[in-house]
């Protein structure tokens, strides 16, 4: 079906291109519109932000004679954030700097340039060329509407973290998440706020500061946003469970921060609620998360109705991260971003095999383009937010580096206090792992656009004095963050050895690449008989072989370390061969999922059991002893059955797949032994564990053939027909490629199919029985 969404993606992805920039022109012109209304028709205007708006109410003035002239301004800051962001992605990626920190130098490079007037007109001799257009757009981007900030980048760059997190990694790091994003931030902020009282105690300035206004600054510089540190661990092949662990308390810090600040901001602006503080808390907490996992089951259940539709179910999954925020925040006035992180989760992890196989792909490549858009466009905001509308004194400068300092010295207090927890939960917290969990902690757009948020209250609640240093303070902080931190923790990770692999896995890529070596000038050799390049100069061809490896021929590997490297890379293929049957259409949704999720509980033990120790798959297969009892009962005996038929389907379905992948395993260490590469005693052990395997899944299929025809006919015909069904898709596709059919006849003839999958998935062959047994396997 590869080839029949081929035409659809492009489509989608000019749509979407199309889509989010009529989005962001219309709502920035209107934005800029209400703006340009209010200072004309309204005398209270916050002084703050007339101040900074200036140069943009110039620019709307010289529209004034144009009636229907539009301002085009935030189109042409996108389009250049756009063009910026992919030349710095293509020119720029061998730099040292990561790819956020080289937009944050390039915004901050442009808010100065345009703050010393450099870009309203150039003159080269005779002739002149005016910027002004360029110098609005600037100005639009340092005066943007923080909380129009929030809601069009924010649901973007949440939920598509949530999206593409692992949810088995995520669990078993949660608990330690949790701990930095709620206890660990409480600290932290109340600590943050003892430093600022304590330096305006001893008199370094702070004039005017109190304890509400010091832990709401605590919780906005608390807001993490790692985006160039997970990016990098990625990249260095550090652990993921590492890399999981910095987003995901990332993720639930911002959401954390967010609810805590509204709880001190709402209370200096008088609009609390009167309600308890810590009760507001919860409610904002989990009301949030539970408008998540509302939306999030809605749009499973939705999408499972849903086939091979890649317009449908994509334009489904962006309409309810952005309408879930919506409702959260402007509806129940609850936690959107805990909102997102829930719905991420779900539809990334519980729904990731609802979706379509072939659209699943496709999703993450567009909130990947989605999440590369956004960044492009926030980074360079907030380099051009700090250049442009940055009000200090030499004293602040002072200030700002005692409170870069503080915050990590607060950071590593935190990690020390609630570590001997830390490093018994979940995965734990090996002490080099928690050194960039300190280090890594980054801050970014989000306590920018809180510290805005600040910046455009009335200054009747906060001095404009203070407004001015809360702006400076979190985005001098996150400029710090960004260019000395995010720019330097590759060596803290070189250094710590956190990218070194085992002596075990070390010999195996090397093998691997031995292996590459030799089969690639075996396959010169095969080409020197090709008739039409036999004549080729092979001298020139070899230079594009990779380098030959020398042979690891160390005794310092033990064997139970080579063996359980073997297991965790079988495991890997075992794993991936369920998803290749899944998007083959060979085994179902659920059923990919349970058997890819008991995978993940191995590989947890790090290859350190035997593969054949399936005790969790075996009672998945299993039938509950009391369905036999229930299913005699006069109401609940035809749910009994139904249920009953249900996990005898599921079960097929998982031991079909199940023998499917040992057998493809057992190929896979033919190719080992053949290549003489691996421990062949190591490789028999693990043969036989294999072996093992198959031989349950096979006992279990017959035994469900012998003793239960009925339902065994029911569950293989439906495998027979997907089959059939996955047959036919690759059949049309060699036709269009042969050129027997052209694009349009094979769409057609592809909708077809996807037809009657659908028929198949509303209409499965069923089957009447007349008891229940306890179990099949015996």
């Amino acid at each position: 079906m590869k080839i029949h969404l081929h035409n659809v993606r492009r489509k989608f992805f000019v749509f979407s291109l199309i889509f989010s920039l009529s989005l962001f022109q219309s709502v920035f012109a209107q934005e800029h519109k209400e703006h340009k209304e209010e200072s004309v028709h309204t005398e209270h205007v916050d002084e703050h932000a007339n101040h900074h708006a200036n140069k943009g109410d110039d620019a709307h003035a010289e529209h004034e004679e144009g009636e229907h002239h539009t301002n085009t301004a935030p189109l042409l800051f996108i389009i250049l954030a756009m063009i910026i962001g992919v030349s710095t992605r293509h020119f720029l990626k061998k730099t040292p700097f990561p790819f956020t920190v080289l937009l944050l130098i390039i915004g901050i490079a442009l808010g100065v340039s345009n703050r010393l007037g450099f870009f309203e007109a150039w003159h080269i001799g005779s002739l002149t060329i005016e910027l002004k257009n360029l110098s609005n757009s600037i100005q639009f981007a340092a005066n943007i509407d923080p909380h129009l900030l929030l809601f069009i980048f924010l649901p973007i760059l949440i939920f598509e973290a949530a999206y593409a997190m692992d949810l088995h990694t995520f669990k078993k790091s949660s608990t330690n998440a949790i701990i930095l994003a709620v206890p660990g931030i409480l600290v932290a902020l109340g600590l943050t706020g003892a430093l600022a009282m304590g330096l305006q105690m001893w008199g370094f300035g702070l004039d005017g500061w109190n304890w509400s206004l010091a832990l709401m600054f605590g919780a906005i510089v608390s807001a993490t946003d790692p985006v160039a540190v997970v990016a990098l661990l990625k990249d260095l092949g550090a652990s993921k469970k590492l890399g999981t662990l910095i987003e995901g308390e990332s993720l639930l810090n911002d959401g954390t921060a967010i609810v805590l600040f509204m709880v001190f901001f709402l209370g200096i602006t008088g609009d609390a609620t009167g309600n308890s503080p810590i009760m507001e808390f919860f409610r904002v907490a989990f009301g949030g998360t539970l408008i998540g996992i509302i939306a999030g089951y809605i749009v499973i259940n939705w999408v499972k109705n849903v086939f091979n539709d890649a317009m449908v179910e994509t334009s489904l999954v962006i309409a309810a991260a952005y309408l879930t925020f919506y409702l959260a925040e402007h509806t129940f006035h609850v936690s959107g971003v805990l909102g997102l992180v829930a719905l991420g989760l779900i539809i990334g992890g519980v729904g990731k095999s609802r979706f379509s196989p072939q659209v699943e792909h496709f999703m993450h490549e567009f909130w990947e383009l989605a999440g590369f858009i956004a960044n492009c466009l926030i980074f360079l905001i907030v380099g051009i937010v700090v250049a442009e509308r940055s009000v200090f004194e030499v004293q602040d400068f002072i200030l700002l580096g005692i409170f870069y300092i503080g915050i990590h010295v607060v950071r590593a207090i935190v990690i020390a206090m609630f570590y001997p927890f830390m490093k018994r939960a979940g995965y734990g917290l090996p002490k080099k792992d928690a050194i960039i969990v300190w280090y890594g902690a980054l801050r970014g757009a989000i306590g920018l656009a809180l510290a805005l948020i600040v910046a455009g209250v009335d200054d009747k609640y906060i001095p404009a004095e203070i407004k001015d240093q809360f702006l400076f303070f979190t985005a001098g902080i996150v400029t710090l963050t960004l260019l000395i931190n995010a720019s330097t923790v590759k060596y803290l990770v070189e250094g710590l050895g956190l990218t070194k692999i085992s002596p075990a896995k070390a010999k195996m890529l090397t093998n691997a690449r031995e292996y590459l070596h030799e089969s690639t000038v075996n396959q010169i050799e095969r080409l020197k008989s090709d008739r039409f390049i036999r004549k080729s100069d092979w001298k020139e061809v070899a230079k594009f072989v990779p380098e030959a490896v020398e042979a690891d021929h160390s005794e310092g590997v033990e064997n139970r370390h080579a063996i359980a490297e073997l297991r965790k890379r079988f495991l890997e293929a075992e794993k991936s061969s369920y998803w290749h049957q899944f998007k083959d259409g060979l085994l179902g949704a659920i059923g990919v999922k349970v058997l890819s999720d008991n995978i993940s509980q191995l590989l947890d033990q790090g290859g350190n059991i035997p593969l054949s120790h399936r005790k969790d798959l075996e009672e998945s297969w299993k039938i509950p002893e009391t369905l036999s009892k229930v299913s005699k009962w006069p109401l609940l005996g035809k749910l009994a059955k139904d249920y009953y038929l249900d996990r005898m389907m599921l079960s097929y379905d998982c031991a079909v797949s199940f023998v499917m992948a040992q057998e493809e395993a057992l190929k896979l260490v033919e190719s080992l032994l053949r290549s003489e590469k691996e421990d062949a005693k190591a490789l028999e052990l693990i043969e036989s564990e294999i072996n093992e395997n198959r031989i349950e899944g096979q006992t279990f299929l017959r035994n469900l053939r012998k003793n239960y025809p009925g339902v065994y006919k029911a569950v293989s015909t439906t495998q027979a027909i997907r089959s059939l069904l996955n047959y036919e898709v690759k059949t049309i596709e060699r036709l269009q490629k042969r050129g027997r059919i052209d694009g349009g006849e094979a769409s057609r003839m592809l909708s077809a199919i996807d037809d009657r999958y659908k028929i198949l998935q509303k209409n499965p062959p069923s089957i009447e029985i007349d008891e229940v047994p306890k179990d099949t396997r015996h």
